[in-house]
């Protein structure tokens, strides 16, 4: 399938693609939710219009992905063996239409030219245990908080689902965010307590590393530019809502980071910090 690319488009092609591509997913949401499980569970074949029953039925997956999808294997063409219903066909054509390319597009971020396992915009801290797509993907969402959180005077952040709280962490103790992590796979929460706490410690050795840096009134340290993040904190005032000490300084506003809005008691959190109201 070639596939849709934004990359070229227009803002007003680019909010005409969104909207088509909302109104799909609308209309097939019943497919779209379900679990491989609940094919067997709640008989979701019998949920399928009659139609669709017999154009599908006996296809083999091979043959399923060859003519639904339109990717027939080389040398091979797609045949049907009944005319299929007009909305399958219809289904068919639009998911052709709007389904993006998986040819990737797009250069290498600028924070992974150095090395392609570490972005440039995190600090060393922020970049343990988290893979090359996570650190951009952290980066780039906790950013968005943060300036979303500025310009409309949000106090708190409530991560749902918040797995072994990377990007908790970077916006709690990077971007100086007080956050609330829910998490509901205990395993996980016990792994985010224990890479709190060795985030935690090896934020402290930093500090003590760069104490002129990391000094009292200094936003948080862990994000900015390439620059910034080598020396260890972004220079400048606070923003609006940012906590006004430093970071891991007496007083910093820093939330917890794993478990729910109350599993984490202040052994997480350096000595002198407050935990969110």
């Amino acid at each position: 399938m070639p596939g849709v690319s934004a990359r070229g488009l227009s803002l007003e092609q680019r909010r005409q693609l969104a909207v088509n591509l909302t109104r799909v997913l609308a209309r097939y949401r019943s497919i779209l939710d379900a679990y491989i499980i609940e094919f067997f569970t709640d008989n979701l074949w019998g949920t399928l219009p009659g139609s669709w029953q017999e154009a599908l039925d006996g296809l083999n997956p091979p043959q399923l992905a060859t003519q639904l999808l339109g990717m027939p294997g080389e040398g091979e063409v797609v045949r049907y063996r009944s005319v299929w219903p007009l909305t399958l066909l219809a289904l068919k054509s639009t998911a052709y239409a709007l389904a993006f390319t998986r040819t990737p597009g797009f250069q290498t971020p600028s924070e992974f030219l150095e090395n392609p396992s570490q972005s440039s915009r995190l600090t060393a801290p922020f970049r343990k245990h988290v893979r090359p797509k996570k650190q951009h993907e952290i980066r780039r969402l906790g950013e968005l908080v943060k300036k979303l959180s500025d310009l409309t005077g949000c106090t708190q952040v409530v991560d749902i689902g918040s797995g072994q709280g990377h990007l908790s962490r970077f916006m709690s103790l990077g971007l100086g965010l007080m956050v609330k992590s829910i998490e509901g796979d205990q395993r996980l929460v016990e792994r985010a307590q224990r890479l709190d706490q060795e985030l935690l410690q090896a934020l402290e050795k930093e500090e003590k590393r760069h104490p002129q840096v990391c000094a009292a009134g200094a936003p948080a340290c862990g994000a900015g530019s390439p620059a910034t993040a080598e020396s260890g904190c972004p220079s400048g005032p606070p923003g609006p809502g940012e906590p006004s000490g430093g970071l891991l300084q007496p007083g910093t506003a820093s939330g917890s980071t794993s478990g729910d809005a109350d599993s984490a008691g202040p052994a997480a959190l350096p000595s002198g910090a407050g935990l969110p109201c």
